[in-house]
This record gives structure tokens, sequence and C-alpha cells, in this order.
């Protein structure tokens, strides 16, 4: 049998099969994984301090306050105080993260009264509103809060009129890549594309991502490939929409080989490696029915010294080599609680080596995820709430 070509295009619009081929330029990007974030510089102006955040300018509390959340109200004119009770989260839809938050200057604000221009590094959370982050909403104000200290409570840092800074232009954390070319592709395509991609292991099993998967733009080139005789290189003048990671590449590889050849395989990776194998181990995942109620599943502690390679271990206790149950809490719950992720709820894991984790997986801020770090206590909390019978060894 011959080994089919790596990537399989389909039409956006039909979903039906277009061609094949056996590479893709510029569908890993020369980026790595996580984007290390580029610190910026805010000014909270005319800012009444409370909790931490005054004790930072007094000189009485740390210069770090992990997270900060800046919620505008919608009714602007008045100042927020006179405006809703603290209590009332209906007043502030408007809401804008800053990460890893430290004070670096402060100086009494020109209003007088107490109030403060207060200067602050950090990093604005992505995903976050106001047309990308890019346009201050029309508020009169801003409540300001913490979170992701390790307390596992919000906690209220006063009050400013204006976050300096935090609402602007910026860069693309993941710019377009160069015009695409199918390698080893089948002839025949012409004209302009919109397609999507699809992974093929080498014995025939095709993988469709969940995610935005578009390759688009005009036939600007045909010629012979290197990759044997009838196939042709075809270049586009358009990108891939959303590029994987340059350090994805040969996770991938392996799932196109057939999958891992035996456990631990991923053992030897960094954080950033590990969240990917987790992540191609649920792009390739093929659903099984559940096994049945009781079955004793059993977890190889030994290389579980982050969070993600829990869920490493984890999805080969149950799946076997390359299986996932999850790669974060919400997925741990689904899989565990209500079942398709290969175990029937109510099963028992025993836990080798759990020292390992309970070493490893302590409490602290998380520079990965950004937020509170998970630890070893919750995970097992979060099993037993599930209905897992958890057996530490």
């Amino acid at each position: 049998m011959s080994i089919p070509l790596r990537w399989q295009l389909s039409d956006v619009v039909t979903g039906e099969p277009v061609t094949e081929c056996m590479e893709i330029d510029g569908l890993f990007a020369d980026r790595v994984f996580p984007v290390e974030p580029v610190h910026e510089r805010y000014t909270l102006l005319d800012c009444a301090p409370s909790g931490p955040l005054r004790a930072a300018i007094d000189g009485d509390g740390p210069a770090w306050l992990a997270n900060v959340v800046a919620a505008g109200a919608h009714v602007p004119g008045r100042p927020i105080a006179e405006r809703c009770p603290p209590d009332c989260y209906d007043c502030y839809r408007i809401g804008e993260e800053m990460l890893d938050v430290r004070v670096v200057g402060y100086r009494p604000a020109p209003g007088g009264a107490g109030r403060f221009d207060i200067d602050l590094e950090g990093h604005r959370r992505d995903e976050d509103h106001n047309a990308g982050g890019t346009v201050a909403p029309d508020v009169a104000g801003y409540r300001l809060s913490m979170w992701g200290d390790g307390t596992g409570a919000e906690t209220p840092l006063g009050e400013c009129r204006v976050v300096d800074g935090l609402f602007r232009e910026r860069p693309e954390v993941w710019p377009p890549g160069p015009p695409v070319t199918l390698r080893g592709c089948r002839p025949g395509l012409i004209g302009h594309l919109e397609l999507h991609w699809a992974h093929v292991r080498v014995d025939g099993t095709v993988h469709r991502p969940a995610w935005e998967s578009r390759i688009f733009g005009k036939v600007v080139a045909t010629g012979p490939s290197a990759f044997g005789d009838g196939l042709v290189d075809v270049t586009l003048d358009g990108p891939v929409s959303v590029p994987l990671a340059a350090n994805e590449r040969e996770i991938w590889d392996v799932w196109r080989a057939g999958g891992p050849d035996g456990p631990n395989r991923w053992a030897g990776l960094d954080r950033s490696g590990r969240y990917l194998w987790v992540r191609a181990a649920a792009f390739h995942r093929v659903p099984t029915p559940d096994r049945p109620a009781g079955t004793v599943y059993h977890l190889d502690g030994r290389h579980v010294t982050d969070y993600d390679g829990f869920f490493c271990a984890i999805g080969e206790a149950i799946n076997g080599p390359g299986g996932w149950f999850g790669g974060d809490l919400f997925w741990l719950h689904e899989n565990a609680a209500t079942g398709d992720g290969g175990a029937t709820p109510g099963f028992t894991l025993v836990w080798h080596d759990s020292e390992v984790a309970r070493t490893h997986l302590v409490a602290g801020y998380d520079r990965k995820s950004w937020q509170e770090a998970v630890t070893f206590d919750e995970l097992v909390a979060v099993l037993g709430r599930d209905g897992v019978r958890v057996e530490l060894r």
C-alpha cells in the first residue's frame, strides 16, 4: 500500500477534498509557543489606590500585583463611587486585564486630594475587549482589582480615571506569514483558492482541526516537484490564516508516523513542548468507547514536574501512549465526570510516584498560563469531586 500524502486540502464551502500535498511551506511559523509577551508601561491616571496598590506605593507591601483588572462602568459622567455600590457588577461589564503587573513609579496627580498617577509594567491579555484593546470605552473611570496572587480571591485596588497606554494598536501576536507553497501536490489547482487543511497519518487516517485552518490565495506559479513524478509545487499569493508553531512540527511528525511507540515519549520536553504534546494528542485523537465501569488506571508520575506534564501522564494512563484525557481543568472535569474521554466515570486512578508532583505543583503564579498555579492538591481534589477514586503511591 502506498503512503498517502501528508496534507489533505478541502474546499471551505463544500468541504469536498480538492487535492493532497506532502508539505505546506508557511504552515509552521518561525515562532515558538507560547509567544513570550512584550511587557508594556501603563499609567493609572488620577488614581485613588487601596489595598495592595496603596501598600505598594507606601512601601508597606510588594510592588508586584499579579493580574490587575480595570473594569469600566457603562454610564459615563459621574464619579464611580457615586454611580453604583461596590458590589454592583452589572455596572462593570467592560473589563481589561493586565498580567504580571508591577508598580514601577508614582507621583501626586495634578488634581491633588490624595490621588496619584501610578506607573505599572505588565502586559495585556490578548483576548480582551474593546476592538482588540485599541479603543478606550466611553466610561468615566475604572474600578481596579487584583487576582492571581495565590490567595484564590479577587482583591480591590481602588479606582482611577484613565488607564493610559492600555488602549492602542499593537503588532499582531501571530503576524501574517509568507505566501504559501504546496509542495508535492496533485496537479490541477488554478485560480483563487480558499481551502481547509487536514493532517493525514501514514495509515490514511485524516484529522481535521477544530480551529481556523484556512489557506487562501491565487495560484501564481506551478512547477515540477522534487517529491516525485506527476506531483507539482503550487505557489499562492496568500498565507495560512493561523499558522502552527515551529516547535509543533517534530511533535506532529510522531503522529504522522502512527503515534508514540511507547509511554513517556513526552518526558524530555520542556513545559511548552508538553503543552503542544497534549494539543497534538487532542488533535489526533480517535474516539473509542469508554472502558467498563470499575476499571483501574495507573498513572506513571515520575515525570509529572509541571501542570502540562500531568495531562500528558493522565492521557497515557487512560488511553495509552499519546492518549488524551483533557488539557485543562475544564476538560479534565468533563472527561472524568461525564465520560466520552475513554473511561466510564467512577473509575480508580492509581497515581504512582505522586510525591514528584506534590513537590513541583505548588502554589504560586504560573507564567505560562498567566494565572494562579494549579497545585497537586487541587488536581487531586478535582478528580475526587468528579467521582474518581485516587490512590496516591
